[in-house]
């Protein structure tokens, strides 16, 4: 009896064993260059039963590092949320350069739950649970985060700022700041505002860090296309006008004849000596 009892103890030890090994096979996540992934689920600030999606990488050796935090715009097709920067490389070639790169999935896209809210309080709290998840890991420079949004990302980025005074650099691209003056021509982007947000000035305050500016502690730099035919360009020039009023350090950089998407290595022309300003 003492013997059938100790083999099926083995077994069920081996299963659970090879369980784990399965799991930790699966999640092990490697960039399109072969460079390490992590990625977690955590509990949102609001509701704990929804998980925000966090995609990271770390420079090789034990820190501390200076942190630059992504967060993606709206996707069509596939939403898979900051999954988008580690099949791009992006994660990688951050950290190659000596910063912990992450990716936050925003609410309803990949794996962070939802419904979206288009930017709203919710999402917001989302990416601050990302900040805080990642001040508190070992090989980080705590007061060296910053965050990199772009499109949808930049109007949430812009508003975690105005709540984050211990930010370090803020980068916005193709950003829109003042949801009272912007008033989108592409019918998809009214329905989705409308639907997820709705438009009462509750809804487009809470969204709108042009009447918040004062609170940004963090130097901002502004990225624009000229031609932006989703979000005008005057979006970002009025925003710098703002942040010039409000004492706010920022740069701001007009693409001519640009669209609404930006070349990645025109952006990178900028980005890197700004973050490697206000983050080394």
């Amino acid at each position: 009896m003492a013997a059938a009892i100790k083999s099926t103890a083995l077994l069920v030890l081996s299963l659970l064993l090879n369980a784990e090994r399965s799991a930790a096979t699966e999640d092990a996540l490697v960039d399109t260059r072969g460079w390490p992934i992590h990625h977690e689920l955590l509990p949102h600030s609001q509701d704990r039963n929804k998980a925000v999606e966090l995609f990271s990488a770390k420079p090789e050796g034990n820190g501390p590092f200076p942190v630059v935090l992504f967060i993606h715009g709206h996707q069509e097709g596939p939403r898979d949320g900051g999954e988008a920067y580690v099949r791009t490389g992006r994660l990688g070639i951050m950290a190659l350069r000596g910063y912990v790169s992450a990716a936050v999935s925003q609410p309803g896209y990949g794996n962070s739950a939802g419904p979206p809210d288009y930017c709203g309080p919710f999402t917001q709290q989302a990416v601050l649970v990302a900040i805080d998840y990642l001040r508190r890991q070992p090989f980080v420079s705590a007061n060296k985060v910053a965050l990199f949004g772009y499109s949808r990302g930049a109007i949430v980025a812009a508003m975690v700022a105005t709540q984050d005074p211990g930010l370090a650099a803020v980068v916005l691209g193709a950003g829109a700041y003042d949801f009272f003056n912007w008033h989108p021509t592409l019918p998809g982007i009214a329905r989705n505002r409308d639907a997820e947000a709705g438009t009462s000035a509750d809804a487009f305050m809470a969204r709108s860090a042009m009447y918040h500016a004062e609170q940004i502690k963090a130097p901002v730099l502004l990225l624009h296309g000229a031609a932006d035919e989703r979000i005008p360009v005057q979006q970002a020039e009025a925003f710098a006008a703002r942040l010039k009023a409000a004492g706010v350090r920022y740069r701001i950089k007009i693409y001519p004849g640009t669209p609404h998407g930006i070349p990645i290595d025109d952006q990178y022309r900028e980005v890197f000596p700004f973050l490697d300003e206000f983050l080394r």
